[in-house]
């Protein structure tokens, strides 16, 4: 049996960080809602550089011009992808439900992603 090193992991991180360029935020049913690319100021990968855990945040609101028109909105979940629209996510997460009601609302995604890491 083969065992990933320590550099095949930080591969598999880079991979990621390189790659997976947007967010999508989901509804309850898990439909889409909005997708977000990172270069957007409301997307940054917030993990220290070499985590095990990548982690990318983001923060909308109510206010937002693409998110407004679709208020009142429910939020329960995101995925991440390399594409800007279609293709198969890469990663999936659900949240709680929070329903976005009015342009003074705010949610912050934290969302979490761990490449396993190999100890030396």
């Amino acid at each position: 049996m083969s065992v990933v090193q320590n550099a095949g992991y930080q591969d598999i991180r880079d991979y990621i960080q390189d790659n997976w360029k947007y967010i999508e935020l989901r509804d309850e049913a898990q439909n889409s809602v909005l997708r977000i690319g990172i270069e957007d100021p409301r997307v940054t990968w917030t993990h220290t550089a070499g985590a095990q855990t990548l982690e990318m945040t983001c923060v909308i609101k109510g206010s937002d011009s693409d998110v407004a028109p679709l208020l009142p909105q429910t939020f329960a979940g995101a995925a991440l992808f390399k594409v800007e629209s279609g293709g198969s996510a890469m990663s999936e997460e659900e949240f709680t439900t929070f329903t976005m009601s009015s342009e003074s609302d705010q949610l912050t995604i934290v969302y979490q992603l761990e490449v396993p890491q190999v100890s030396s």
